[in-house]
């Protein structure tokens, strides 16, 4: 997982990480330390949606920036699903975090077995699931990364936002089994899926995608492709609100 903590003390921020760590290692997670980011200013400056899994908000942020509440309201205007855990002394400031869809309200001073509780309501395995696809091959990615994937001579390539591929064997039919029927990808023609979420446009005869991809797409699926997208706007909409 990706995960960022938004705090103006680096010391409560480096305390955070080594709880984090600690807990991610005796759940048996591999997990890469958090971003680190001293002020909600700092932290939107970089976001987009899908960035991270996991955001670590201090409430009572810089007096004269943004708290972590109101950080928390400018990702939501953009990532409806990313999980927000809240930091603060005191409980004084529930009724604003659950307005935003907060997770988790973790309460200083804590310890390790206070993170683990976290981790452990938090249902990271459930998470994950909604959040990560795992290939045939065993690899993992998160669905944000992944932008489209072609079918060719019994082998698939998978295109991510970053420019690499993975390559792997197997058949179109296993692909679609696998990533059509979660909702955020559909077939836009024979051998070639895509990320619904990548979508910017699609034309008579192409699909345009997030990074500058194009893709064809055939008479036939267009107009399921456009209904397609469409309800998937709706839900993330729908969620948003």
């Amino acid at each position: 997982m990706r995960i960022a903590i938004a705090d103006d003390s680096r010391a409560d921020s480096a305390h955070l990480t080594k709880e984090l760590m600690t807990c991610f290692t005796e759940m048996g997670y591999e997990q890469e330390e958090p971003e680190v980011y001293d002020s909600g200013e700092a932290l939107l400056a970089v976001f987009s949606a899908g960035l991270y899994d996991f955001i670590f908000l201090d409430i009572c942020m810089n007096e004269n920036g943004l708290s972590g509440i109101d950080t928390a309201k400018e990702i939501r205007k953009k990532d409806s699903v990313v999980r927000i855990a809240f930091i603060t002394s005191s409980n004084d400031y529930a009724a604003e975090s659950y307005a935003v869809s907060a997770d988790y309200y973790l309460l200083k001073p804590y310890d390790t077995a206070a993170v683990r509780n976290m981790l452990r309501n938090v249902d990271l395995k459930q998470y994950e699931s909604e959040r990560y696809l795992v290939l045939p091959d065993d690899s993992k990615f998160r669905l944000q990364d992944i932008i489209y994937t072609e079918y060719s001579n019994h082998k698939v390539v998978v295109h991510l936002a970053d420019g690499t591929e993975h390559g792997l064997w197997t058949s179109q039919a296993e692909m679609e089994k696998l990533m059509c029927s979660r909702g955020e990808f559909a077939t836009c023609t024979k051998g070639i899926i895509v990320n619904l979420e990548a979508i910017e446009n699609i034309d008579e005869d192409a699909v345009r995608l997030r990074g500058g991809a194009v893709v064809p797409t055939s008479r036939g699926r267009r107009s399921e492709l456009k209904q397609l997208h469409a309800e998937y706007l709706f839900r993330n909409l729908r969620g948003r609100g």
